[in-house]
């Protein structure tokens, strides 16, 4: 398994490698291993060609190899694969989607250890239907269900303390509308629409400047197919609008008590010449927080380019894109 599991009931081995031992009802002894299967020169999982190898090391019948690494074929995404002269299946976590997802995998676990069988997805064949079986998603969802799995694969909150310097730039810049009444006006005389409006132009000009300056953009021709190359681009754009939205709240957050705390009541009545309530208090820290994320892009300068783009997803396909060369680390 290559998923980075806490579990205190995980052992270490000799090597280091954390390790699960159990019984499985009807089946046996079950080894459950945090480990990684080599990717060829193309980023891609060839399971046919190092199972055999791993089944004689272990020592074991068969195994399951559970991976977040997003694959596909035929444009569809791959649920599974099985290698025809090995006892191995793989499993990819992307194509069982965002929610449900231990569900499902506890589905398709339960099936190919006790019936040696698939269940989701559909059987293709095509030029490698000698060394492998293939299921992929065949519903109109597919390509949905994949880009929300490799959103949450990719854990957008794990982008938040490398951006430490951007949230610094938005807390620092949107502070300055606590203490501007020029900004407390503008604030009340917006409709809560159009401050809606004015937080979301801010969070996609930070997504924006996010993917460019990082070079996070699949290019043409960077993927077998131009599908690939979509579905990469919008688990992308998911990921770090995630991130932004996530730092906006935090900013909102901040700025919103701190200016229940700053601005008296009293002297906010005056300025705005009525009676205001935390609403008014809400209205000031929304526009705040929304100048203030746009001025993050700006802190995303100090971020180092690195540390941003392995944050930013999840460290299988982190390591494809370097070995296919999407992308060269400048530090």
């Amino acid at each position: 398994m290559e998923q980075q599991l806490d579990d205190p009931r995980y052992g270490t081995d000799d090597d280091g490698t954390r390790v699960l031992n159990g019984t499985w009802p009807g089946v046996g002894r079950v080894e459950v291993r945090v480990e990684t299967i080599p990717m060829n020169p193309r980023g891609d999982v060839e399971l046919s060609e190092h199972a055999p190898r791993i089944l004689r090391a272990r020592n074991w019948d068969r195994f399951i190899y559970v991976t977040d690494l997003p694959l596909t074929a035929w444009e569809r995404p791959v649920v599974s694969q099985r290698a025809r002269d090995a006892a191995a299946a793989l499993l990819s976590l992307p194509a069982l989607g965002a929610f449900g997802v231990t569900r499902r995998l506890r589905r398709e676990l339960v099936s190919l250890v006790e019936d040696d069988r698939a269940l989701a997805g559909v059987l293709r064949g095509g030029v490698d239907r000698d060394e492998v079986e293939t299921r992929v998603l065949g519903h109109r969802g597919r390509s949905l269900r994949m880009t929300l799995g490799m959103i949450r694969g990719n854990q957008p909150g794990r982008l938040l303390p490398v951006l430490s310097s951007s949230l610094a730039a938005m807390v620092a810049t949107g502070g300055f509308g606590i203490f501007y009444g020029s900004i407390w006006k503008l604030a009340e005389e917006m409709s809560w629409p159009r401050l809606l409006g004015v937080s979301v132009f801010a969070v996609l000009s930070f997504t924006t400047w996010l993917i460019i300056h990082n070079r996070l953009w699949q290019r043409s021709h960077t993927q077998e197919t131009r599908w690939r190359e979509r579905i990469d681009n919008l688990a992308t754009v998911g990921t770090i609008g995630m991130t932004g939205l996530l730092l906006y709240t935090l900013v909102l957050v901040v700025l919103f008590v701190s200016s229940v705390v700053v601005i008296p009541q009293a002297y906010l009545d005056a300025e705005l010449g009525h009676d205001v309530g935390l609403p008014t208090y809400l209205s000031i820290a929304t526009l705040s927080a929304s100048l203030g994320t746009m001025a993050g892009a700006l802190g995303s300068n100090f971020d180092r380019d690195v540390e941003i783009r392995s944050a930013t997803y999840n460290l299988r396909e982190y390591e494809r894109r370097l070995q296919s060369g999407n992308y060269t680390d400048r530090e």
